[in-house]
């Protein structure tokens, strides 16, 4: 599969036959009235309606927060998370809550923390830092791509290996020069084989 670009005066592509199926179907579900192909095109060419709806809302719910950070000591009472769905319309404010707290032997995380492992680890190392933390990590990962599974033996050929240079090559990670670290999603059990959430791992190999 390829990206295409959207090309809304190009009748051969089919993409405003696409988009206009579309809006009529949504039309009859919300009881709006149809529109045909060529009203389809007009709309699609105006950003307008768009900035004027759901952006605004978005960015004026985001300012009313930001408002209160440069003003400075407030409480975590005053800020408010919110929920809004134009289609209904609801609009919900909630005070917001602290993240859970994960606790395993002598540590405390939550879904905020970062774990940062420096000098270019190999797999090995990476695997050895964990049990050092009472963690045996089983399954690694970067973005959609495995690292590692200890259930596959051939994984284990790679425990030499820099992860740098296996987010590279499994993972055909595309590095520029000035990134100096990359992140992976690993999943641990403790000794009793309990499943142990930790935060995302960041490599450091600069």
């Amino acid at each position: 599969m390829n990206p295409i670009q959207f090309e809304k005066d190009d009748d051969t592509n089919y993409h405003m036959d696409l988009i206009a199926g579309l809006a009529n179907m949504r039309a009859r579900n919300y009881g709006i009235p149809e529109v045909d192909k060529l009203k389809a095109k007009f709309i699609a060419g105006r950003i307008i309606p768009a900035i004027a709806t759901s952006t605004a809302m978005a960015t004026g719910l985001v300012c009313l927060e930001l408002y209160k950070v440069l003003d400075g000591g407030h409480k975590l009472e005053d800020y408010r998370n919110s929920f809004a769905n134009l289609a209904l319309p609801l609009f919900s404010m909630a005070e917001p809550v602290p993240p859970k707290v994960i606790k395993h032997q002598d540590m405390r995380w939550t879904v905020w923390d970062r774990w940062i492992l420096k000098d270019n680890p190999t797999l090995r190392e990476l695997l050895e830092w964990l049990q050092n933390k009472g963690l045996n990590a089983y399954s690694i990962s970067y973005g959609s791509c495995l690292l590692y599974n200890s259930m596959f033996p051939r994984h284990k050929e790679r425990m030499g290996k820099k992860l740098v240079d296996l987010a590279r090559e499994v993972g055909k990670a595309e590095l520029p020069s000035y990134r100096r670290h990359f992140d992976v999603v690993v999943a641990c059990e403790d000794d009793e084989d309990n499943d142990i959430d930790i935060p995302q791992i960041s490599i450091y190999f600069r």
